[in-house]
C-alpha cells in the first residue's frame, strides 16, 4: 500500500516530462489557452501541473518512466506571428513533445551529502512537430539561450514498512519509505559557472527569499530543436534521502514555436569489426529512428534519410561468438554524414595448422605421433610424418608431441594462428643416433667412495656379426669373441688422478688382470688378452681414480683404440677398427 505525502516540494530539476511554452507575453489570449493570469504572489504549480509530463523515478530498480499530461492541450499549437493578433501563450502536451531519459546512475550514500543518494540521468527532447522549430522562450522570460527545461514539483512515494509470515518458518521484513528530495547540482543550466541556480520563471523579485514559491533550477538544451528532431542530451540529478524508494517529478519545457523550412536528412555510416575476426559482413545496424542497414564485406554500412538530432545506434544479427556492444548515441547533422565506428568483441573461428614432424638424423620420418595444439585440436602424424590439425583454435599457442621414439625430444613450436586462417609448422625432432652395425666401445663410470670413482671399458661384441669368424664360444653360443685388446686414453688430471686398474668383476670379461700404465698424469695405455672363447658386452679393465679434493664438474674419457682381436679355427685374427664404433659416456661427479 503506498500513500502519497500531503506535503509537496518544488523539483528544480529535469527529471523526465515536459510541455513546451511557445513566444509570447502572457495577456488575454492566455485564457483561452486554458491556462488563467498569474498574479503576484500567486504560485503557478497547481494551474500548471495538470498540463506537466510526469516522470516516475525508482530508486530501487532504476527504472525512469515519463507519462504525457492527463489534461489535453487547450488548443492546438500556434506559431507566433509577432503581429498585435498573434496569440501570446501556447502549452504543448504529448502530441507535440516527447522527454525522452536514459543512463540512470545512483550514487553510494553519502557520496556527495551526509545521509544523501545522489540520483542522476540523462535527457533529450524530442520535437514530434513537422515544419515547426522550438526556439527560445520569451514567456516565461528565459534565463538563458535555449530551450529551458525546469521542474514543477515533485512527491515522494511512502510505505510504513512492517513484518509478515508466510508459513510460519519465513518472516518478510518490509522497509519504511519516506523522506525528502532535493534537486542536484547536475541541474548546471548552461553549464557556465553559476547557471542552474534557481531562477524566477514568474513573479517572485528575488529567489534567496523564504516566501519565493516560483523559483526553480533549470537546464538549458540547444537553442533551436529543429522539427522531428531531438536535442542534444544533458544530466539532470537529485539529491535524496537513502529512505527515498520512489519519487515523481513533474516537468515543464520552455520554448517559442517558429516555422522551419524543410529538414535535410543527413547519414550515418561506418565500420563493425573485431579485433579477432576482422571485419564483419551480414550485421544489421540500426537507428532509433527507424532506418537500418546491413554490413558488407568490409563491415561497412550506411544509413540514409536520417532526419537531424540525437540518434542511437545500435547492432544486431552478429556472427555466432560476437557479443553485441552497447548502442552509441550520435548527433546527426542536418545534410552531413556522421560516424559511428563499432568494435565487437568475438571468439575465433577455428583454423588450421599443418606441417612435417622429422628427426634431425638425416630427415628420419616420424609416424605415429600425436601433435596437440595448445589452444585446442589434435592430429595424428601419418606415414611420412604429415599432419594437420583441422579445427585448431586461434591465437597464439605451442604444439605438444606425444608418442616420440625413445630418447627423442621436441623442441618448443610456436604458432601464432588468426582466427579462421592456417598456419604451417614444421618441428624438427632431436633423436639419437642409431647404433650403426658395428662392435661397440663404451664406458661406465661409478662411485667407489667419496673420495674414488671408476670406469669400467668394455667392448660389445653383440652388436655385430662378422661372417669370416665361426668359432662356438665357452658358453655354448655362436658368437664372436674377444681374445686381445689394446687402446689408451685421456682424462682430466685436474679432477682425477690415477690410483690403480683391475680386472672388471662382472662377466663377460676379457681377463682379470690387464696391463696398465697410469704414470703419466691424464693418460692410460692398457692391454688385455684371453684364450677364453667368451662373448657379450666383454669387460677389458676397470680404472680406478682418486678424486682432487674439491673437484667437481664432469669427466670423462677420450681413447684411441689400437687393436682388438678374436680367435676364428683356432687362429688369432685382428679386428677391422672400422667395425667398431666409439660410445664413451660422460660422468658428473656427486
Amino acid at each position: 500500500m503506498s500513500v502519497i505525502t500531503g506535503r509537496t516540494r518544488r523539483v528544480r530539476h529535469l527529471t523526465t516530462a515536459i510541455v513546451a511554452l511557445s513566444t509570447m507575453a502572457l495577456g488575454a489570449c492566455a485564457s483561452e489557452k486554458g491556462v488563467a493570469p498569474i498574479v503576484p504572489g500567486e504560485a503557478p504549480t497547481a494551474q500548471f501541473r495538470p498540463l506537466a509530463f510526469t516522470a516516475d523515478i525508482n530508486t530501487t530498480t532504476g527504472k525512469i518512466s515519463i507519462t504525457a499530461p492527463t489534461a489535453a492541450t487547450a488548443n492546438a499549437p500556434t506559431l507566433s506571428t509577432g503581429g498585435a493578433e498573434s496569440p501570446n501563450l501556447s502549452l504543448l502536451g504529448g502530441e507535440a513533445v516527447r522527454l525522452i531519459p536514459s543512463n540512470y546512475q545512483a550514487s553510494a550514500v553519502g557520496a556527495f551529502a551526509p545521509g544523501k543518494i545522489r540520483v542522476t540521468f540523462d535527457v533529450l527532447i524530442e520535437n514530434k512537430l513537422p515544419g515547426v522549430r522550438f526556439i527560445t522562450p520569451t514567456w516565461p522570460v528565459s534565463p538563458a539561450a535555449g530551450v529551458i527545461l525546469f521542474p514543477l514539483d515533485y512527491v515522494v512515494t511512502t510505505t510504513p514498512g512492517g513484518v509478515t509470515g508466510t508459513d510460519g518458518n519465513v518472516v518478510i521484513l518490509e522497509q519504511p519509505r519516506f523522506g525528502a528530495v532535493d534537486p542536484s547540482i547536475d541541474w548546471s543550466g548552461t553549464g557556465a559557472a553559476g547557471s542552474g541556480a534557481p531562477y524566477s520563471f514568474f513573479n517572485d523579485t528575488d529567489c534567496s527569499l523564504a516566501t519565493s514559491n516560483d523559483c526553480f533550477r533549470w537546464e538549458a538544451f540547444d537553442a533551436e530543436i529543429q522539427p522531428l528532431t531531438t536535442s542534444s542530451v544533458r544530466t539532470v540529478g537529485f539529491d535524496i534521502d537513502a529512505t527515498v524508494g520512489q519519487f515523481r517529478a513533474r516537468m515543464i519545457v520552455a520554448a517559442d514555436l517558429a516555422a522551419a523550412g524543410p529538414v535535410t536528412p543527413g547519414t550515418v555510416s561506418g565500420t563493425v569489426t573485431s579485433a579477432v575476426r576482422g571485419a564483419l559482413s551480414g550485421v544489421t545496424v540500426t537507428s532509433s529512428s527507424g532506418q537500418t542497414a546491413t554490413t558488407d564485406a568490409a563491415g561497412a554500412y550506411a544509413l540514409a534519410a536520417v532526419n537531424p538530432g540525437s540518434r542511437t545506434v545500435t547492432l544486431s544479427n552478429l556472427p555466432a561468438g560476437c557479443t553485441a556492444p552497447g548502442p552509441q548515441t550520435v548527433a546527426v547533422t542536418s545534410g552531413a554524414n556522421t560516424v559511428a565506428n563499432f568494435a565487437v568483441t568475438c571468439t575465433g573461428l577455428p583454423g588450421v595448422i599443418s606441417g612435417t614432424i622429422t628427426s634431425d638424423n638425416a630427415g628420419q620420418l616420424l609416424p605415429g605421433v600425436t601433435v596437440t595444439a595448445s589452444t585446442g585440436g589434435s592430429a595424428v602424424t601419418s606415414a611420412t610424418g604429415a599432419y594437420s590439425i583441422a579445427a585448431a583454435g586461434p591465437g597464439a599457442g605451442t604444439l605438444v608431441l606425444t608418442g616420440l621414439p625413445a630418447g627423442c625430444v621436441a623442441p618448443t613450436a610456436a604458432y601464432t594462428l588468426a582466427s579462421g586462417g592456417s598456419a604451417t609448422v614444421d618441428v624438427l625432432v632431436d633423436c639419437p643416433v642409431p647404433p650403426v652395425a658395428a662392435y661397440q666401445y663404451n664406458t661406465t663410470w661409478f662411485v667407489l667412495s667419496p673420495t674414488q670413482v671408476a670406469v669400467e671399458l668394455r667392448l660389445d661384441m653383440r652388436t655385430f656379426n662378422d661372417p669370416t669368424v665361426v668359432d662356438v664360444t665357452s658358453s655354448g653360443v655362436t658368437g664372436d669373441p674377444l681374445t686381445g685388446a689394446q687402446l689408451s686414453f685421456l682424462y682430466d688430471a685436474t679432477r682425477l688422478t690415477f690410483a690403480e686398474a683391475l680386472g672388471v668383476t662382472v662377466a663377460p670379461r676379457i681377463t682379470s688382470g690387464p696391463t696398465v700404465n697410469g704414470t703419466v698424469s691424464g693418460q692410460v695405455t692398457l692391454v688385455a688378452t684371453s684364450t677364453l672363447l667368451v662373448t657379450g658386452n666383454m669387460g677389458i679393465a676397470r680404472i680406478v681414480f682418486d678424486r682432487v679434493p674439491g673437484a667437481t664438474g664432469t669427466v670423462g674419457t677420450v681413447s684411441t683404440l689400437i687393436n682388438f682381436a678374436t680367435r676364428t679355427g683356432g687362429v688369432t685374427r685382428p679386428i677391422l677398427l672400422s667395425n667398431v664404433v666409439n660410445l664413451e659416456g660422460t660422468f658428473v661427479l656427486p
